[in-house]
């Protein structure tokens, strides 16, 4: 990302010389101290230099303002249409968006944490459980990886705010692997596949509002609480098996005879 966007931060010369100081500096210490992953640690240093050389430069950020924020700005609803999700729960609470979580001072300084920004950080959260998640399983052989894989998906609609209703067919396709794992999770990826296709019927019926169906959009406007309880229940599932250590499982061996059972060879000769 830093690499692409850096003909619009880096826009003269010693901006250019100052990143590259940066990452001359990084590289030699990081290979000096024979450091594990150092082409990792080399390229993440450059790039956050990139960026903070270019914010107090007078770089061009209009490629993140028009990328990435219009987008999460243009819908300031914790959601949209019909979800269920943490977020549809809040809003039956009487939650917004940008209502103040929590704030406090620091010195002359006053942080007022909203609640937009407070599931942000519980996703970033999960999403650090899942790499470390990801990294046990792959170091253990273990199939769980495939949930590992899946669960930032699942993650992004149930906690997010400002999702709409498919979103959640991502996580669906996603959460097929749960068929390589075991029959719980498998069962799972149904519920959340039914649940992603109740919130899309939804919307459709919504946009028609045609007479026979008004019976139809109210049944789902009386279940979405409840629909969001489900789906929130089957994500906390899949992060359960996702973090559990599993106990091995013991077996006595049995003791084996030097001789095999069925021997293929010519039989010895009596004496």
């Amino acid at each position: 990302m830093a690499l692409l966007v850096s003909p619009w931060l880096l826009r003269n010369p010693a901006a250019w010389i100052a990143v590259a100081i940066a990452a001359s500096l990084s590289s030699l210490f990081f290979l000096r101290h024979r450091e594990r992953h150092a082409g990792a640690w080399v390229a993440g240093l450059t790039a956050c230099a990139v960026f903070v050389v270019g914010a107090f430069d007078g770089g061009r950020f209009a490629w993140l303002q028009i990328g990435f924020l219009y987008g999460s700005e243009h819908y300031p609803y914790l959601f949209i249409s019909s979800c269920y999700n943490l977020p549809s729960l809040l809003s039956s609470l009487g939650w917004s968006l940008k209502d103040p979580f929590w704030s406090g001072d620091f010195g002359p300084l006053h942080f007022t944490l909203t609640l937009q920004w407070t599931l942000r950080l519980l996703y970033l959260g999960a999403l650090v459980l899942c790499a470390h998640s990801a990294a046990r399983h792959t170091r253990n052989r273990d199939p769980r990886l495939l949930i590992a894989i899946a669960a930032p998906w699942l993650l992004m609609f149930a906690l997010l705010g400002q999702m709409q209703e498919r979103y959640l067919m991502w996580g669906a396709v996603v959460s097929a692997v749960a068929l390589a794992v075991n029959v719980r999770l498998t069962v799972l990826h149904f519920i959340i596949s039914i649940a992603s296709t109740a919130m899309i019927v939804h919307v459709m019926l919504i946009d028609k509002k045609l007479d026979p169906t008004l019976h139809a959009i109210d049944v789902f406007n009386g279940v979405r609480a409840y629909a969001s309880v489900l789906v929130l229940g089957s994500v906390a599932v899949c992060l359960w098996n996702m973090l559990s250590a599993r106990i091995p499982v013991f077996q006595t061996g049995r003791a084996e005879s030097s001789e095999p059972a069925l021997s293929l060879g010519p039989a010895p000769e009596e004496v």
